[in-house]
């Protein structure tokens, strides 16, 4: 039987530089990538809680909203208040519902003015929406979400923090 002759120094070292560079590559694509995907999957868990909102204002054929509460950085459903009664003891102008609640990533900054919930979004029962926008902000990363006031269409932008560019 004729003996297999061993790889040279030369061709060990070869394969040891392409699994190298090629484990650099692969490392660097998925730190990059890391922030992209975080920021797609909580755009798509908001886009979710909108809709929700949405489609419970038309079933129930009064305005619901996306209710912002800074300091447990949660987003709540919730609906405006009905009579004087409610509006004197929620003083805010709305009930906040349990029906669907999104907590805010930790990753993600939101800034507010106030230190109690704020309507961000408001859904009517035709399906439309008030137009307002929110942005986020994570690790650099900005996203800029808004709402189509005639179709109530969530509409999302991912931009830069530091320079304000977004784009489509």
């Amino acid at each position: 039987m004729p003996r297999r002759k061993p790889f040279t120094l030369v061709e060990v070292v070869v394969v040891i530089v392409i699994m190298v560079l090629t484990g650099a590559v692969a490392i660097s694509a998925m730190r990059t990538d890391s922030t992209s995907r975080l920021v797609r999957r909580t755009t798509s868990e908001f886009r979710s809680l909108c809709s929700r909102v949405r489609y419970k204002a038309m079933e129930m054929g009064e305005d619901r909203m996306v209710v912002y509460d800074p300091e447990q950085r949660m987003f709540h459903m919730a609906r405006p208040t009905r009579d004087l009664q409610e509006q004197m003891e929620y003083e805010d102008g709305f009930v906040i519902l349990d029906a669907a609640k999104w907590e805010l990533p930790k990753e993600f900054e939101l800034t507010t003015d106030e230190n109690h919930p704020v309507e961000v979004f408001r859904f009517y029962p035709d399906g439309g929406a008030s137009g307002t926008s929110l942005t986020l902000a994570c690790k650099g990363l900005a996203m800029t979400i808004g709402i189509a006031k005639l179709t109530g269409s969530v509409v999302t932008r991912e931009g830069s923090q530091e320079n304000n560019e977004t784009t489509w």
